[in-house]
């Protein structure tokens, strides 16, 4: 008897959102992009992908000619009268998803910053309080470190054993982008002999970018360090600190580089080119930026805050998000020991190789089949 397969059907609202909006593009996309594409050639599933109905349209044209195309046909699904396992990858489930007979709600939480971290305190914490509310007697839950599931546990009263975890994986087309040749140092346009950190997030408070500048800041003041620049990436969000870059004399600010949004393609040498990667965000549910710099064997300098220490602790040092001696301190010996920074790459890259998608969607559908 050929056994049943397991029907899953995932919310593709932020797929579609992402469509014709590069700013969409975020970690949370690629998660769910590459979960979508790890879940669409297992055998042992039946995967579907719920379309809003206002992105219905743009989707099935813009997925016409690739492997989703059939995911996003729901014509012969028997909603109500066969098991189905919804998986709600950002958003939470609408009511109606939990009036449907024989089905369960899997809901991916990623992290509850505005809860948990006190510099936030002030910021917008309605999302996080929809998701909170969302749970019910049919929810399960996903969270993408023990820390997020530790903290869901503690603010709420779902059952723990509705509560799994698993670590997302590296990017499935990270490592292609290295077959493009990019001329780094004149897209930024610096000089050819120049070395630069690079801070790559959309530029919001949570990512703590002001220690970022002092630390840079010191740099250049304490140590003789002309030939180096700091790169901030990522899409203009709502931290403001050009009245801060502004206040630098300007030996130090021309050397700040604000890049805006950088496509795909041009992240992957923007690792690998960097001196190193600076993160010392106040709270991360998992960070997927310093594993795709591990994966591009750059250096990591992280905070010690959320889950990062939970992450990546084994494989470099962490620091307090406030410590600005001790993350310029290992800047500066990166700095002045290229040999010590590349023995560090083969460790990371090595290291990144744990994080796959294929292991990623093994542990969620393990956690989906105990239901």
């Amino acid at each position: 008897m050929i056994p049943q397969k397991q029907k899953i059907i995932l919310d593709g609202t932020v797929l579609g959102m992402a469509i014709d909006n590069k700013l969409a593009r975020t970690g949370i996309y690629f998660v769910i992009k590459n979960l979508c594409d790890s879940l669409i050639i297992r055998n042992d599933l039946e995967f579907k992908i719920l379309t809003p109905v206002e992105l219905r349209k743009k989707m099935i044209s813009f997925y016409s000619n690739h492997q989703f195309k059939e995911c996003l046909n729901l014509t012969n699904v028997k909603f109500g009268k066969e098991k189905i396992n919804f998986i709600m990858p950002f958003h939470p489930a609408r009511q109606d998803l939990y009036n449907i007979p024989e089905s369960n709600i899997f809901q991916i939480v990623y992290d509850f910053s505005v809860h948990f971290c006190p510099e936030l305190k002030g910021s917008n914490i309605s999302f996080e309080k929809s998701i909170l509310k969302s749970l019910n007697s049919k929810s399960h839950v996903l969270c993408i470190s023990q820390k997020t599931r530790t903290d869901l546990l503690s603010i709420s009263n779902i059952e723990p054993n509705k509560v799994g975890v698993f670590y997302p994986g590296l990017r499935n087309d990270f490592d292609k982008e290295n077959d493009i040749e990019i001329d780094i140092n004149k897209f930024l346009n610096i000089p050819r002999n120049s070395k630069y950190i690079l801070c790559l997030s959309t530029l919001e408070p949570r990512k703590n970018l002001k220690t970022s500048l002092k630390i840079f800041e010191k740099i250049i003041l304490n140590f003789n360090s002309n030939n180096l620049y700091l790169v901030l990436a990522g899409a203009k969000g709502w931290d403001k600190i050009d009245e801060q870059i502004n206040s630098f004399p300007n030996n130090i600010k021309r050397k700040i580089i604000i890049t805006g949004y950088v496509d795909d393609n041009v992240v992957y040498h923007l690792y690998k080119s960097s001196l190193c990667f600076l993160y010392p965000s106040f709270y991360e549910g998992f960070g997927l930026p310093p594993l795709e710099a591990m994966a591009a064997g750059t250096p990591v300098i992280i905070s010690n805050r959320g889950s990062l220490s939970e992450i990546f602790g084994k494989a470099t040092k962490v620091f307090d998000p406030h410590d600005i001696n001790g993350m310029t301190s290992k800047i500066h010996d990166l700095y002045l020991n290229l040999r010590k920074r590349d023995e560090e790459a083969n460790k990371l890259k090595k290291f990144s190789k744990l994080f796959t998608w294929k292991k990623s969607s093994e542990e969620i559908i393990k956690f989906i089949n105990q239901f």
